[in-house]
């Protein structure tokens, strides 16, 4: 046959087949997905069945996911936030005396899970940390104090000293409004607390906080008088969930939870003085613990598992000391504002 034979003889043979043209994405009366009627006329899609279907490995066990997931971790138990041994202003207005002593005498941590929630926190504040000093007037300022907003203000609201020494308590403001003398402090946060801040208003742990913010800029002679906590929600779709505080500067809150640390501190240093550091450790274990939501309790040795204070290995503690106990008020029960 001919090369002009050829090509007559295939164009012959298309005359025969369906060159109607679809738009792309669109289904022919010729595809074995569809059904047609007696007239060729589209008229749905043919159920797949099993053998037509794709097989992929959603029954397979991950393989990139236990390093991802590792990493991820390790990251995260790298954060400085997690790495931080000496207590905070976040830390020293918990009603839980039991790990506040537990915090100051040193005790180690059981294994502890990556804090995934706290991290969603964490890169919340950092993204905030540089939305507003890119929102301050620009030009030069060698004292900065013409600057308005200044973010993770470092300060020292306080000393603890003890038998091993001292050290500065110090902690960062997420944000100062230095025009409207005022701390700002994010609270990244599920809906069960949103719903207590917007019927009770903050916790005492938060309220210390932000007295002890403004006790640290005090001591700076930098200007306070507003402190406010804004509960920004984990969960919902936008700000209009946020549950937010505002309150005058008070700083008896923070006077207060100063002095019972460091009475702590003295109360533990007079007791391993007198009776060794086990009957120390097995007074702080007689200690209250908080009956709200404490994050602290479950991760010391004496929850349960080490040999070293199991009830059988545990020193007894006289009275004497039993009785310093009620000195240490869980509760903060002064003036709030």
């Amino acid at each position: 046959m001919s090369d002009a034979a050829a090509i007559l003889a295939i164009a012959n043979n298309q005359t025969h087949q369906d060159t109607t043209q679809y738009p792309a994405g669109h289904a022919s009366e010729n595809d074995p997905n569809v059904l047609v009627d007696d007239k060729h006329r589209i008229i749905g899609l043919r159920n797949p069945q099993p053998g037509d279907l794709p097989t992929t490995a959603t029954d397979e066990q991950p393989r990139l996911w236990p390093e991802i997931q590792s990493l991820i971790e390790t990251h995260i138990h790298n954060q400085p936030r997690s790495q931080q041994v000496e207590l905070g202003p976040s830390e020293l207005g918990t009603t839980c005396v039991h790990c506040l002593a537990a915090k100051l005498a040193g005790w180690p941590r059981q294994n502890r899970q990556a804090a995934w929630l706290p991290f969603i926190g964490t890169s919340v504040h950092a993204q905030f940390e540089q939305l507003f000093p890119a929102l301050n007037e620009q030009g030069f300022d060698d004292t900065g104090k013409g600057i308005r907003f200044e973010t993770e203000k470092k300060v020292t609201v306080g000393h603890l000293s003890g038998l091993y020494g001292g050290y500065d308590i110090g902690g960062h403001i997420d944000l100062y409004d230095r025009w409207n003398k005022a701390t700002a402090d994010w609270k990244v946060t599920g809906t069960s607390t949103l719903r207590s801040a917007k019927a009770n208003g903050p916790s005492q742990q938060y309220r210390i906080q932000a007295s002890l913010y403004g006790i640290g800029l005090d001591n700076e002679n930098e200007p306070i008088e507003r402190c406010c906590i804004y509960f920004l929600p984990r969960n919902g779709i936008s700000l209009n969930d946020a549950v937010t505080w505002e309150s005058d500067w008070d700083p008896r809150p923070g006077r207060w939870a100063l002095a019972r640390a460091q009475l702590l501190v003295n109360f533990m240093d007079v007791i391993e003085q007198a009776d060794g550091p086990e009957v120390r450790d097995a007074w702080i274990s007689l200690l209250p613990k908080a009956t709200d939501h404490c994050f602290d309790c479950g991760s010391w040795p004496d929850d349960g598992t080490l040999n070293e204070f199991n009830d059988s290995n545990k020193a007894v503690v006289p009275d004497k000391w039993k009785q310093l106990i009620p000195l240490l008020d869980p509760q903060y029960s002064g003036a709030t504002a």
